[in-house]
């Protein structure tokens, strides 16, 4: 009986993460996304001001639709600095939802792959931070079902660029753009 009762949650953490799984308190090192703490701000160094105020363009945003009967889903993006040379992801909301944080996956000692809440994300010039299937990613906690085609706003905070709106579209699969650097 008892795995019976397993198995639906199981299947819900690997359908709204792209891969497996567990949802447990971050690892050591690592802060709690979505939410921070006053203790984990102290961890964090305050970004270098360079005198450029950086600006963040949002890519290829897309979350997946929930899977039936469930209020937790996925969301991803790519952010590139388009002015500037440094930021950070800090936070993220999502329009409706009553949680959001950033997770990422790791490899456990067993050679299993574990989904684990992470901290700020760093953002430079070199390259986009992308948030995607089997890695970086929004568990989105609390939204009302979105289907295919449907569209969800979101604010991305950012240490130094601030508040970025982002629509985030539903679909089941990433988007094909061309434009993935």
């Amino acid at each position: 009986m008892k795995i019976q009762v397993l198995l639906p949650a199981i299947g819900l953490v690997v359908a709204a993460c792209g891969g497996g799984s567990d949802p447990v308190q971050p690892e050591a090192g690592h802060h709690a996304g979505g939410t921070m703490h006053a203790a984990d701000d102290a961890q964090l160094s305050q970004l270098p001001d360079d005198g450029v105020t950086p600006v963040v363009e949002i890519r290829s945003a897309w979350i997946r639709p929930h899977p039936q009967g469930r209020d937790v889903t996925a969301a991803y993006f790519q952010a590139v600095l388009t002015d500037g040379h440094t930021d950070r992801l800090v936070s993220a909301e999502i329009d409706g939802a009553s949680r959001v944080e950033m997770h990422g996956h790791t490899m456990d000692d067993q050679g299993m792959m574990r989904m684990r809440p992470v901290g700020p994300q760093d953002l430079d010039d070199t390259g986009p931070l992308v948030f995607a299937p089997a890695g970086l990613h929004l568990m989105v906690h609390g939204l009302a079902p979105v289907t295919e085609g449907d569209q969800v706003a979101g604010t991305l905070m950012f240490e130094r660029a601030g508040a970025v709106s982002v629509i985030f579209a539903a679909q089941a699969f990433a988007p094909v753009t061309g434009n993935e650097n």
